[in-house]
């Protein structure tokens, strides 16, 4: 959906709800409260603290322990499931039941199964299905892809995606499906479509069978490659991805306070004046370094006006439940390398490779390549 959300948000003024009131509920609470076009008027959490904070920050919120009184609701519209992953496809399930439209946070559910099930309960129910895909609202990842798109970076020869930072350790989910839904989701959203092969190599370095940093590849059709490096354990924070291009390279540097995308014309063009590689020449190109005017909109409150939008025109949010089944495809087809790895006590260097196959609307299978 267009980056002008926020104006076309027009007549009528849908209920919200919150399931979840920690770090992302608060944060969806926040924004929803700033939205002109929508009324938050409930926060359910089984915590009485977080309760407490939501009363004092926002009055004007009922809040309960019951997620009943935003199911059996009838004037509330839509619903923000913002809890841990686990209970993900089943708190966004009973809201579509419910007759509610539901926005979860990412990953939309554990399994592809499950997700395909979200999204065939909201296309039965004619109710909107989206995944908290923040970073697909990021103003800087839509200059980028309109960049990619324009040709502008030429012949896109591959993306380096880094999310690295110490910390914080969870025992329900390695890193990879705690910090890699971000980059999948921007490499997809950037490429506009999803990769061929997948391969990932892992080590838990602290808490058993709980990998802590994770390195994975992807290959796409039309050409170019994917690398994803995620990790618990490093001593930087590190919010950066690289395109690279055969024309121009660009940086985008998300812990940088501003000026977060840069555009390097820099490129390597070999030149051959004869009949054989003696004659080879470098070509190295260094020009200007150009730094495009991003908006400064948050991101989170453009999801969430692209949520109430599609709750009052129909239109498919950009990103919807199909979106999050690509994510949880790419997250099961990368860990069924790394159990292939600690089966075979691979130290990475044989790297297995999972090939999708072209399979009909029931989801694509994943095999050994």
């Amino acid at each position: 959906m267009a980056n002008n959300a926020e104006t076309r948000t027009a007549n009528g003024c849908p209920s919200l709800a919150v399931i979840g009131c920690g770090y992302w509920g608060a944060k969806h609470i926040r924004v929803s409260c700033d939205i002109r076009d929508a009324r938050m008027s409930m926060a359910v959490d089984p915590r009485p603290d977080r309760l407490d904070y939501v009363r004092s920050q926002y009055p004007s919120v009922a809040v309960s322990r019951d997620i009943d009184a935003i199911l059996n609701n009838p004037s509330i519209d839509g619903v923000i499931v913002a809890t841990p992953v686990e209970t993900h496809f089943e708190l966004a399930r009973a809201v579509l039941l419910a007759g509610k439209h539901a926005l979860v946070e990412k990953p939309l559910a554990m399994t592809s199964a499950q997700c395909r099930e979200l999204n065939a309960i909201a296309g039965e129910r004619k109710r909107v299905l989206m995944v908290g895909h923040t970073f697909e609202y990021h103003p800087a990842v839509s200059v980028m892809r309109q960049m990619i798109q324009s040709g502008s970076l030429g012949e896109l020869y591959y993306i380096d995606s880094r999310r690295l930072n110490l910390g914080l350790y969870r025992q329900d989910a390695n890193v990879l499906w705690d910090l890699a839904p971000h980059d999948l989701s921007i490499i997809f959203f950037l490429l506009e479509q999803v990769p061929q092969t997948i391969g990932a190599w892992g080590c838990a370095h602290v808490l058993p069978d709980v990998e802590d940093v994770v390195y994975a590849k992807m290959g796409f059709k039309s050409g170019p490659t994917a690398h994803v490096h995620v990790s618990w354990l490093d001593p930087v924070k590190v919010r950066q991805i690289t395109i690279v291009g055969s024309d121009a390279m660009l940086v985008f540097d998300d812990v940088q306070p501003s000026e977060k995308v840069r555009v390097y014309q820099k490129r390597f063009r070999p030149r051959i004046d004869g009949d054989s590689y003696a004659d080879f020449q470098s070509a190295y190109h260094h020009g200007d370094v150009h730094i495009p005017a991003i908006s400064n909109s948050e991101p989170l409150k453009l999801e969430v006006l692209d949520f109430v939008n599609a709750i009052m025109t129909g239109e498919r949010p950009r990103a919807d439940g199909m979106h999050g089944l690509r994510v949880v495809e790419a997250l099961e087809a990368a860990s069924a390398c790394l159990r292939l790895k600690h089966k075979h006590g691979s130290n990475g260097k044989d790297q297995r490779m999972f090939r999708r196959r072209n399979m009909p609307a029931g989801g694509p299978e994943i095999a050994v390549a």
